[in-house]
């Protein structure tokens, strides 16, 4: 074995206790890193390739007569891949006892080969018996119902019972555990005995050679204009969201945050490797003359160094690396189960190596200038180092005056003093420590955040329960079933819904969904962030939430757009922008909307707001309205509580929420890790200052004081520049967040997290305090004068 691996092995042995600490702060880093990187892998893969091979649709065209289009010859357009009709409704279906929710039903041609918006077979049967639907799987989790069930499901004012006679994927669907929806799949002769709808209504297409929404959208248009001359006219037309999951949104979220942090935390790790090198090679100036003066050239002890640091990097991988890929895929499990969709990657022979390679040359490249630095010292200047020079200069010289001050102790003088010996290691540990504290508060922050939206959400609908009917209907008879319940403080009708679950029984034909109130109603107040909300006028005024306002492309108040559904259009003006964690919704005066689009002044909506609107009162209430709807011909879709409806929205963001902070923690770990390991390092440099101190007489005690007033000392400073440093990446984060899920035009607003703000506070010191207490016991207790003196 070559001399010089032996003399690196020998000198990380000589201090294992620092050794120790770094190569764990390496490996964290390694850890944190390597599970995102692998993570990242999979699930950018996996989410797309799961709704890829789906073969979404990238056109749907609905018309109330199709019966003039020959199917077969529309397949032959050179710009059609595949076509299907492929007929949906939205109906009422049993989870539990009592409990109802809305369930998506899907009229399917063919189970046995789909060519478009493919399903797949997990359980039972695989093309369903007439009668009978499959159920997605992911509605097993919000639901009692299995294979071989019959629950009771609601189609129009009539209830049947249903039977399952399968499970299948269909990995295009948002996930049932979030939207609280389930979704169905029949052959069509069974949609159309179970719903009693016609078929054939709901064309799904795909296209050739498209790229983008809008090349889809230039051959809808000339596609649309080639059916109406044959006289098909479109009811709506729907682009979706190009090759894109419904909610890829959350994992580009979980992407960002995991990928920032996971990298920050293995850049600190990588530093602190780089800090023990430098305290190593500060401490061996005069051995490294001697190695000179007998011959060795400056490769010879660049290479020891750089065997120090491979073999520190190798170690840590050893450990990390396997952590890291297991750790990863356990997480894109756990993602992929609340997103709903299947792990079908392996990891990689290179994602190994290349994992093995960024733990063995990351830290070899930041400390690269030290190596280099070192091993050019000349034999003169190096054999005549004695270590930190006794004189005051640099940063400690700027706090001679500071600390001249009576009322401070000797031993907190000396502390400082101390603490600015090394200028260098001091910013690098502060600076490593406060981004850790920073980041981690920062999590807290962007957590209040998105928790006060759920909040204002809350202020936002001040009613507590609504029931949105599947057709329109006029007011009184919408209202006969609810006359005798109790508990109701007030009830109004309104025309459209409001909640992510909207259904698409009343919205415009550019898809965002229409609510009309009373302008003056006190049962829904959002967030104005521009203009103002719906007042009495002579104008047939609007209000935009963000993604509706995004969607007519940003009108400013006082604007006019058009506003067009089914046959019949109306120029508006935009009078507000309000802010909602919603779909595109346009808020208008119902007796305006009558006037423009609903000449019988029918209603689709009742909102009730209760006397008592504690919880269990609310869904007591619920339960009569339920019951009330069961003996009623009521053509209800859904039937959703203030609080389900945040419990919704809550189930979106809740894995953002909790992979926030568990990965600022780890930061924060890798930064404790960090300054305990300078802390080792600077208690390793001064071992015969120890010895000297004891040999005048210096209690353990007084000591042992020093070494934790410096460790307090870096602890509140590194906590100060960290809460600092918090708050403008807390706003930053919150812009990021905000336009993420609510639109490029959105800003989710900056909150402050008083609990938060303890947490941090109360880790950080607990951290700094065991940092700096625990090598400063091991250096009062385990090393004696006589060793101290004779150190170097």
């Amino acid at each position: 074995m070559s001399m010089k691996f032996i003399k690196a092995i020998r000198e990380l042995q000589t201090h294992p206790g620092r050794t120790f600490l770094a190569v764990f702060a390496l490996i964290l880093g390694i850890w944190g890193a390597g599970s995102v990187f692998v993570s990242y892998y999979i699930l950018t893969r996996d989410l797309n390739q799961n709704f890829q091979r789906t073969l979404p649709a990238h056109l749907i065209l609905e018309s109330d007569d199709f019966s003039g289009l020959n199917l077969r010859e529309f397949r032959q357009r050179p710009e059609v891949e595949s076509a299907e009709f492929r007929d949906f409704s939205l109906h009422r279906i049993e989870t539990y006892p009592d409990v109802w929710v809305p369930v998506l039903l899907y009229g399917v041609e063919n189970f046995e080969s789909f060519e478009i918006a493919r399903v797949f077979h997990q359980e039972g049967a695989i093309h369903p018996p007439l009668g009978s639907i499959l159920m997605e799987r992911d509605g097993k989790l919000i639901s009692d119902i299995h294979t071989g069930a019959s629950p009771r499901m609601r189609v129009g004012s009539k209830v049947v019972n249903v039977p399952v006679s399968g499970i299948c994927f269909d990995p295009a669907q948002a996930p049932a555990t979030q939207d609280h929806i389930i979704y169905a799949y029949t052959e069509k002769d069974s949609y159309a005995a179970l719903t009693g709808l016609s078929v054939n209504h709901r064309l799904i297409i795909r296209l050739k050679g498209v790229s983008s929404a809008k090349e889809v959208k230039d051959r809808a248009d000339v596609m649309i204009a080639a059916l109406g001359k044959k006289g098909i006219s479109m009811t709506r037309t729907s682009i979706p969201l190009f090759n894109e999951h419904p909610h890829q949104w959350q994992l580009n979220t979980l992407l960002f945050v995991i990928g920032s942090v996971g990298f920050l935390a293995f850049l600190m790790g990588a530093v602190l490797v780089s800090q023990l090198m430098q305290s190593i090679m500060a401490g061996q100036i005069r051995q490294i003359g001697i190695m000179k003066s007998l011959g060795a050239t400056p490769f010879h002890v660049f290479q020891i160094y750089t065997f120090m640091l491979l073999i520190m990097g190798l170690t840590a991988s050893l450990v990390a690396v396997p952590a890291s890929v297991i750790t990863g895929v356990q997480f894109s499990r756990f993602v992929a189960k609340i997103l709903n969709f299947d792990i079908l990657s392996v990891v990689p022979v290179y994602i190994y190596l290349l994992l093995v390679m960024a733990g063995l040359l990351l830290p070899l490249v930041l400390s690269f200038p030290l190596l280099i630095r070192g091993t050019k010292t000349s034999v003169l200047k190096a054999v005549r180092d004695y270590g930190i020079s006794a004189g005051i200069s640099g940063l400690n010289g700027k706090f001679q005056k500071i600390t001249q001050f009576p009322w401070l102790t000797g031993s907190f003088i000396l502390a400082v003093r101390n603490s600015a010996r090394n200028s260098r290691r001091l910013a690098a540990t502060i600076i490593t420590m406060s981004l850790g504290v920073a980041i981690f508060s920062t999590g807290f922050n962007v957590r209040q955040s998105l928790w006060n939206l759920l909040t204002d959400l809350e202020n936002e609908l001040r009613y507590d329960v609504q029931v949105v009917l599947g057709e329109k209907i006029t007011q009184e008879a919408a209202m006969l079933p609810f006359e005798n319940l109790v508990n109701v403080k007030t009830v109004q009708a309104w025309s459209g819904g409001s909640g992510v679950i909207q259904s698409d029984v009343m919205a415009t034909n550019t898809t965002a969904g229409i609510v009309a109130l009373p302008y003056n109603t006190d049962l829904l107040k959002p967030r104005i962030i521009n203009g103002r909300w719906l007042q009495k006028s002579d104008e047939t005024e609007v209000v935009l939430n963000q993604q509706a306002w995004q969607l007519y492309n940003f009108p400013e108040p006082g604007a006019d757009i058009e506003l067009t559904v089914g046959d019949s259009s109306a120029v508006v003006r935009v009078v507000g922008i309000v802010e909602q964690f919603d779909k595109a919704k346009v808020f208008m005066d119902r007796a305006k909307y009558d006037a423009a689009f609903n000449p019988a002044h029918l209603v689709n909506t009742l909102t009730f707001a209760a006397q008592n609107d504690d919880y269990e009162q609310v869904i007591t209430l619920k339960k009569e309205i339920e019951k009330a709807i069961l003996t009623s011909d009521l053509d209800v879709l859904y039937v959703m509580t203030n609080a389900g409806r945040v419990r919704v929205i809550y189930a979106h963001l809740n894995i953002i929420l909790s992979t926030i902070l568990i990965l600022s923690f780890l930061v924060l770990l890798v930064s404790a890790v960090g300054m305990a390991s300078t802390t080792t390092i600077n208690i390793g440099e001064r071992t015969r200052e120890i010895g000297v101190m004891r040999a005048i007489g210096a209690t353990p005690q007084k000591i042992y004081s020093l070494f934790t007033n410096e460790g307090m000392i870096v602890s509140v400073s590194s906590i100060i520049l960290g809460l600092i440093l918090a708050y403008p990446l807390s706003q930053a984060a919150s812009v990021f967040f905000g336009r993420l899920m609510l639109g490029e035009q959105a800003i989710l607003r900056y909150a402050f997290s008083p609990w938060g703000f303890g947490i941090t506070l109360m880790i950080t010191l607990l951290f700094g305090w065991m940092a700096s207490r625990l090598p400063a016991v091991s250096a009062v207790t385990k090393i004696s004068t006589r060793e101290a003196l004779a150190y170097g």
